[in-house]
Parts: C-alpha cells; structure tokens; sequence
C-alpha cells in the first residue's frame, strides 16, 4: 500500500507559520555557514526582526499576543490537534527550510521509541513523493550510540541531515554523547559539544512528555539549538504560539471525528441500586473510601441514600 501526499491547507498553513519566520534570512552556504569542517545553521535575524516577524504571523494566524505569549526565547510553539498529520508537517518543514534558506541540521526529539518509529515510518513512507516535488532528499537516520560515525556525518556534511533520537539518548552525564574520555571523539570534544556547533533545529514531538524538567532543559542547552520548535496538541510550555488548529477548528474542518458521551443504563433503571464515590481518605494503611448507595424507596416512590461506613476493601 502506498500512502499518496496531500496538499491540506490546514497543514500549509503550519508550515509555511515556520518559514515566514525566518523571513530575510541569509541563505546558509558554504562559505557562511562552515566553520573548522563543521556545517551549522546561521541566520543574523536581529531581536528587532524577530519580534516584527511574531507580530505579523500571530496577527495573521489570529492569535492574540496573549495567547501567544511572546517571548525573546529561541522556541516557537505549534499546536496541532491529535490525528491531523503533525509528524509530516515538521517532516515536509524540514524540506522548506532548506529549500528557502538552506538550513541543513535537524534533529527530531522525541519522548519514546514508539513515537521515534512513528517519525521513521512516515519519512520512509513519504520519501519518494518528497523527493519528487522537493527534487532532494535529507539523510534522515535513526541515532544509535554503536554508530557513531553517523552522527560524524550528521556534524559535517553539507547536505541537509535528520537525526531523530530520543530525550534518553543524552539525558544523562554517562550517555555516549556526552562522555570526554573516549577514544572516538570528535576533534578531541565530546559528540554532544560538537554536535552543539552546528546549532541544529530542535523539533520537540510532543514536548510536554518530560522535555520540560530541569534536567531535560539542561541537556537540552547543549545542543545549542538555533531553534525549538514545539508540536503538540497539549502543550504545557507555551512560548511564540504560532500556529493553533484546536479541537474545534479540527471538527469544523471534518478532520477529527466528534466526541460523544454515550450513557449506558438497563431498562427500568430507576429500581436499579447505584453507587456513588462520596469519599477517600489516605493514611498509614490501605486507602479508605466512602460510598453512598442510592435506590429507589417502593413505599415512598423516592430515590433515598445510604452513606456506608468507611471501607478499605477492594470493590470490584
């Protein structure tokens, strides 16, 4: 089965929120962006630039400064409802932001290894078609502590390279990346400093899934990434929101289905007992709660309760 690529305005619209961005941008070369055999991204966009540019795409995009909650940060906040094809809107941004300015590093973060094959799974699935509009194609790969020369690659190559890893990869002092006394570093640096150097993009796949920790942002830091950019339909963090496709905007566009609570009750049910969880109080021992069991009182033809006393044995 072959998945065919859609042109979706929704998703164009998202895309096209990041490229705009870098409006005025010096186009990335050779000759400005490589520095002691290191490829990097550069852009000389100054705070005045920047800030002109949030202003004219939340205006745009319809998002109030509130809401958007401008910051002087390097993160860029999109939010995109759950099923609406996030993983291939930061997949086909990567191919415009090298297409209009030439940045070629990028790294796809992500909060577990199902989400890391789903990342996988939707380049392969759409490489073919990519390359023919785009007429290139990214290295986009997989990191692995036991290849390292990939990620050598990923450091110095002049053509555009994805590596797409998880937060676990590098979370920690004793983490290849991270390790100085090895035999196999790069120009005598750790890989985590020298992959620092090419100032990569950072795309956050759902970030609010441990990205935010003290920890997480520490690590993170040295990257030294050029830009955040955070996709999510939840996000916690929320810095330069950009872009918004809510719930509401995903049903009124026919791209989610509509939610619907669905009450299950038998026949009758008014002669039926019920429960209620009134209660739960935790202590030393186990958990107790608190039911009151409400019916129907035939003599009176009332609906009573009965509050129970405490209880700490499993209901099932």
């Amino acid at each position: 089965m072959i998945l065919k690529l859609e042109n979706l305005a929704y998703q164009e619209a998202a895309i096209q929120t990041i490229v705009k961005f870098f409006e005025e941008t010096e186009r990335n070369s050779f000759d400005n962006a490589c520095f002691e055999g290191i490829r990097s991204n550069v852009t000389k966009l100054s705070s005045d630039d920047i800030k002109s540019n949030l202003k004219s795409i939340i205006r745009n995009n319809g998002i109030s400064e509130e809401v958007a909650k401008l910051s002087t940060d390097n993160d860029i906040c999109i939010e995109m409802e759950t099923g609406t094809g996030k993983t291939l809107v930061y997949i086909k941004t990567i191919y415009e932001l090298y297409k209009h300015y030439g940045f070629t590093k990028f790294i796809i973060l992500v909060p577990s290894v199902a989400i890391r094959q789903n990342s996988i799974g939707t380049f392969k699935a759409f490489h073919k078609q990519l390359e023919s509009i785009y007429g290139f194609s990214p290295n986009a790969f997989e990191y692995d502590s036991k290849k390292l020369q990939k990620v050598t690659q990923f450091i110095e190559d002049q053509h555009p390279q994805v590596m797409i890893m998880t937060l676990a990869s590098f979370n920690s002092e004793d983490k290849i990346l991270n390790q100085a006394q090895r035999e196999d570093l790069f120009n005598n640096i750790p890989f985590i400093e020298a992959i620092g150097k090419t100032n990569p993009f950072i795309i956050m796949d759902e970030p609010q899934e441990g990205m935010d920790t003290e920890n997480s942002i520490k690590q993170i830091a040295k990257l030294n990434p050029i830009y955040k950019i955070r996709y999510s339909a939840t996000h916690k963090v929320v810095k330069n929101l950009l872009y918004r496709l809510t719930p509401y905007d995903s049903y009124k566009e026919g791209l989610v289905k509509k939610i619907e609570v669905l009450t299950v009750t038998e026949k009758n049910d008014e002669a039926t007992l019920k429960i209620e969880l009134s209660d739960i109080q935790f202590g030393k021992g186990d958990p107790e709660v608190k039911l009151k069991a409400w019916h129907l009182n035939k003599s009176t033809n009332k609906i009573d309760f009965k509050d129970t006393a405490w209880l700490n044995q499993m209901i099932i």
